[in-house]
């Protein structure tokens, strides 16, 4: 066993019950565990002890209680030498990596001290130490941006959507993800974009790509990621996570539509695909293609395009006009004045009344 990097029990366990097909609430029902003691123990937050590891191996058949307890000590063994070793740092290091990782936005509130939000930034990472993090991440391929504190941002974000994807959805252990199935059931979000209760369309959004065996999580940027959302991998799903930086029904609607088109056009397991915010979209937008199609798929989703070249070619974009054209296309109205800003057909000042916020 290498000890680059040692996942905590918990890892461990949870992988060992989804091979065999055990979820997370009988295996806690046979152990006779409290539910919530049971979620620290999978979450690394709680030690396992000899009659928790007698109980697995009447479980989990053919693992000794032995084995957990073996791990377990080398776990532990393992975080107290990660633990002196960022002792080691001097306290101008540990102030370097808290800006650079952001330790004041994500352990806000905590009375911990730099060495022990260190300790947490790289279980939030996963990695076994700060040398680690370009070589792990070099996969984001954000170098471009001129700020430089964007990777490790956009990083930070990706891994706290992982940490949220078993809390907002339900388990898709034994769902496949299915292009074909959302294919034909692509025209379903559209409906649900109708809805102009921004959360409940959203949350049906949610239960429609579950059972197509995809994840979607809503989870809050960090400072200076500049993400507004990301297709990748949870276990062997692709999982949707978006960044909740949205003002309007319109432009949520849209970053969810942008990343399906990802899913369904570039989708390749655990080659995660980021999209940034509008600011810096247009840049991206010129030079990815990925960016371009998916832009395009979401644009063309919602509203037909020859049927909005001969509603523009009208030059009447009032608001009885606009109303009649969404209509038309069977969208909110806030969509196609989004589209018509978009375009530069009215000013960004215009007509805003007409989404929903």
């Amino acid at each position: 066993m290498s000890e680059d990097f040692i996942v905590h029990t918990g890892s461990i366990i949870k992988e060992y019950l989804d091979d065999v097909g055990i979820s997370q609430e009988e295996c806690c029902k046979q152990i006779g565990l409290n539910e919530e003691y049971f979620k620290n123990l999978l979450n690394g937050k709680n030690v396992i002890t000899e009659e928790i590891a007698i109980k697995l191996e009447g479980i989990l058949k053919g693992i000794p209680a032995s084995y957990w307890l073996n791990y377990d000590s080398k776990y532990r063994a393992y975080k107290n030498r990660q633990e002196k070793n960022l002792q080691l740092y001097t306290m101008d290091e540990l102030k370097k990596l808290s800006k650079r990782f952001k330790f004041n936005t994500i352990f806000s509130g905590l009375d911990w001290d730099l060495t022990k939000q260190a300790n947490e930034m790289l279980k939030i990472l996963g990695i076994a130490n700060f040398k680690q993090f370009d070589t792990v991440y070099s996969n984001l391929n954000v170098d471009f941006m001129e700020d430089g504190g964007e990777k490790e941002s956009i990083a930070i974000w990706i891994n706290l959507a992982k940490e949220e994807v078993e809390i907002q959805n339900k388990d898709l252990s034994s769902i496949n993800f299915s292009i074909e199935a959302l294919m034909e059931n692509i025209d379903k979000f559209k409906l649900l974009a109708l809805n102009s209760d921004y959360e409940s369309s959203l949350k049906s959004a949610r239960k429609l790509l579950n059972r197509f065996g995809i994840y979607l999580v809503f989870i809050n940027a960090i400072d200076n990621s500049k993400v507004r959302g990301a297709l990748t991998t949870y276990k062997e799903n692709p999982a949707i996570y978006l960044s909740g930086r949205f003002k309007t029904h319109d432009h949520v609607w849209f970053a969810l539509m942008h990343e399906i088109g990802h899913l369904i056009k570039h989708y390749i397991p655990n080659r995660p695909i980021i999209t940034l915010e509008d600011e810096l979209f247009e840049l991206k937008y010129t030079i990815d293609t990925k960016e371009k199609e998916a832009n395009e798929f979401a644009r063309d989703y919602f509203i037909n395009n020859s049927e909005y070249s001969i509603f523009v070619d009208t030059n009447k974009f009032d608001e009885q006009s606009i109303y009649k054209f969404a209509k038309s296309q069977n969208v909110l109205p806030g969509i196609v004045v989004a589209r018509l800003q978009h375009d530069r057909y009215i000013g960004f000042d215009k007509l805003n009344y007409l989404k929903n916020r």
